[in-house]
């Protein structure tokens, strides 16, 4: 309650994205009444749809890092942004609006952020590396794409924590929009060590009985690189001009 009140206080939008390291279901359906009550307009949603449908909140959801990291493996490091940004509308059609930055690097991803899609999309995510620098990287390229940056908007998901949002959301102000997708420190701030639960694709096919091929996440963190085979992981690095 303290914490919606928070929010509620700083005018913050968030929404729950505590669903993998929470403590219980029980928890969470409580977690999220008191945050409903106490938010006002500023809980703007939760990405459990079977909570947002026992109370009424809207599903919020972005890409996963699984979509691009398929296309990488299917068609290739150099056009799996662009391709799966482009299934990625045919599919939705603008339901789900905010693009996932960092499946091979924020840089990386705004090399294939055209026009086009800058302006379909409603914004990106930021889940990786630091978040003022992604922000930074994206007002930079909606303006050198004559797009007013306060027309879109910027997902925060990141290990996040209310003063943590706070801050942010005080560096985007006047100068971009910003939203806030957090999860741990809201279903599972009780003293429980939280599971270090990551759930990642390790290798894909186009059909059964194909060969399978290994799946490559890099993300703006070193540290938080995913995949199953290192010289997969090497090559995708190198293709990508990373090394």
């Amino acid at each position: 309650t303290e914490k919606g009140r928070f929010f509620a206080k700083n005018n913050i939008k968030y929404a729950d994205f505590g669903t993998r390291r929470r403590f219980s279901v029980d928890n969470h359906r409580l977690v999220v009444g008191d945050l409903m009550s106490s938010s006002g307009d500023s809980l703007v949603g939760t990405s459990n749809m079977m909570i947002a449908k026992e109370n009424g909140l809207t599903p919020i959801g972005t890409q996963a890092h699984e979509w691009v990291m398929f296309h990488g493996a299917i068609f290739g490091y150099l056009e799996a942004t662009r391709l799966s940004l482009k299934n990625w509308v045919n599919v939705y059609h603008g339901e789900l609006g905010i693009a996932l930055s960092d499946t091979y690097t924020s840089r990386v991803f705004f090399d294939s952020f055209s026009m086009q899609y800058a302006k379909l999309f409603d914004g990106v995510r930021q889940d990786s590396g630091d978040p003022l620098s992604v922000m930074e990287l994206a007002i930079a390229h909606y303006e050198s794409l004559r797009i007013d940056p306060m027309s879109k908007s910027i997902v925060f998901s990141d290990g996040l924590n209310p003063e943590k949002a706070a801050a942010i959301a005080k560096a985007c102000d006047g100068r971009i929009n910003a939203s806030f997708g957090i999860g741990t420190n809201l279903t599972n701030d009780l003293g429980v060590k939280a599971l270090n639960i990551v759930i990642k694709m390790t290798g894909c096919s186009m059909k059964p009985g194909d060969w399978l091929m290994p799946t490559v996440k890099l993300s703006d963190s070193p540290g938080k690189y995913t995949t199953i085979d290192n010289d997969t992981l090497e090559t995708c690095k190198k293709v990508l001009g990373l090394d």
